[in-house]
């Protein structure tokens, strides 16, 4: 399985914030019966504008945010009935980066984790912005991601990063 986690919104480097709960989360390893573990199954998600720019608020990491996804601005029901609100926040891109995942295993239930994690990574639309601030600089391509792949498999063996 995948966990999908937001960023944050402190506007914080994840990758050198010790005591940000993101950097325990992504990489996390732990001990059991003298055997080491890595949770290497989990995706954090930044924040982009529309122009698909990092937003400040959004916190980033080079080795801990895998990708960016639409997290300023986006529409979100309200309490009021039949209306809707303009939200922002890390926590209405992560939704959007699960749910692609999701249609992925549903595409390929027999890959793997890994793979999966692997062509989202390659598919994402390459952003200045997020060059140095995420793992695959870019920014969640959802057509791109659930495309075919010819022949059944996606070489994940060279990408963009």
């Amino acid at each position: 399985s995948i966990l999908v986690v937001a960023a944050g919104n402190n506007g914080l480097d994840n990758d050198s914030v010790v005591n940000d709960l993101f950097v325990h989360f992504t990489n996390l390893q732990f001990v059991e019966n003298n055997r080491t573990y890595v949770m290497d199954n989990i995706v954090e998600v930044a924040a982009v504008n529309q122009a698909g720019q990092l937003v400040g608020f959004s916190n980033f990491g080079q080795t801990k945010v895998m990708l960016a996804a639409p997290g300023r601005g986006v529409n979100s029901c309200s309490s009021l009935p039949n209306q809707f609100k303009t939200k922002s926040g890390t926590s209405f891109s992560a939704p959007q980066v699960a749910a692609t995942l999701a249609m992925m295993v549903n595409q390929s239930p027999e890959d793997t984790y890994i793979n999966i994690i692997n062509r989202l990574r390659l598919s994402v639309d390459p952003h200045d912005s997020l060059t140095m601030t995420t793992i695959s600089g870019g920014c969640l391509n959802i057509n791109r991601a659930l495309t075919p792949i010819a022949g059944g498999r996606l070489d994940i063996s060279n990408g963009p990063n």
